[in-house]
């Protein structure tokens, strides 16, 4: 007989400017060099795609009883807040890395028994628009991307410990001669005038460096495995040490998204949308790179 509402296949969206969808989570695996058509070294950063699945998908009006939305939507007098913006109509749940079951509680569990998935080691929500919405259940790979592609990346930064301000802020610290004695790294007067009497919040002082998320926006991807799903983004400052989980998503920088890559001929948006779906795989090559860079597989030396 016909299925369920519930178990038939959720309807596929097509791309628009302005859309949004899910992104991955991936693990950093390293640093490499590529080279361009010209001859020109740069460095990239590996991130490895790792069993990627869509967990659950919450509705808008869900997400807005919830603790995260009412804390978002606080006044805040010194920037503009998280509210999010209103065309985002729901949230996509991904998780990473199936694990044992047994190590985890039966509560935690049971949020992967509705998509028939083990339970993962990491999770991440990411909004979404009307088009951008995965059925649960649905696996993600690297070919979720484009080569050329922006992205942006979303980790936790390295701990550095305890600093002195020269460490931590760059100060030039005191003169190595004419007369200073155990100052040399000294941070110096920090103003504390009669008329201030106080130390303000956010002086510039030795601290704790290190161990904040942070966004990185605007990265491209140079290089695409699809045989072993590993993106090559450019730059070697990726947060994080080697080992640890980032999320990567399509940029939401304006001059960088789909729609206004005139120049890289990236107009008609993603290759697959919202994902490419297992069927799509099969005709995928190895992998692909952006047209900047030079291609290992090629000659080196063309004769004319």
């Amino acid at each position: 007989g016909p299925l369920k509402e519930e178990f038939a296949p959720w309807t596929r969206g097509k791309w628009e400017p302005g859309s949004r969808r899910p992104g991955v989570l991936a693990v950093k695996i390293g640093v490499q060099p590529l080279w361009l058509k010209n001859g020109k070294q740069i460095l990239c950063t590996l991130l490895h795609v790792q069993d990627n699945h869509v967990v659950k998908f919450q509705t808008r009006d869900k997400f807005d009883r919830g603790y995260v939305a009412e804390k978002g939507n606080m006044p805040i007098y010194t920037g503009v807040g998280n509210r999010k913006a209103a065309n985002l109509t729901g949230f996509v749940t991904v998780g990473a890395i199936s694990t044992d079951p047994q190590k985890y509680t039966k509560d935690y569990c049971g949020l992967f028994s509705q998509c028939g998935l083990a339970p993962k080691r990491h999770l991440a929500r990411f909004p979404v628009t009307d088009n951008g919405v995965i059925q649960p259940g649905t696996p993600i790979s690297a070919a979720l991307f484009r080569p050329g592609q922006y992205v942006d990346v979303y980790g936790r930064t390295q701990e550095r410990g305890f600093q002195g301000g020269m460490k931590r802020w760059g100060f030039a610290g005191m003169p190595a001669t004419h007369g200073t004695t155990k100052s040399h790294r000294r941070i110096g007067h920090i103003g504390s005038g009669c008329d201030k009497s106080r130390v303000w919040p956010g002086q510039k002082m030795p601290g704790w460096v290190g161990g904040m998320y942070k966004w990185m926006k605007g990265l491209r991807i140079l290089r695409i495995n699809y045989a072993e799903n590993v993106l090559y983004v450019s730059g070697h400052a990726v947060m994080g040490k080697t080992g640890d989980i980032l999320q990567v998503c399509d940029t939401k920088l304006h001059a960088k998204r789909f729609e206004n890559c005139h120049k890289e001929g990236l107009t008609d948006g993603p290759k697959y949308f919202p994902t490419a779906f297992p069927e799509q795989l099969e005709e995928l090559p190895e992998e692909e790179y952006c047209d900047k860079v030079h291609d290992f597989k090629s000659k080196s030396i063309s004769h004319v």
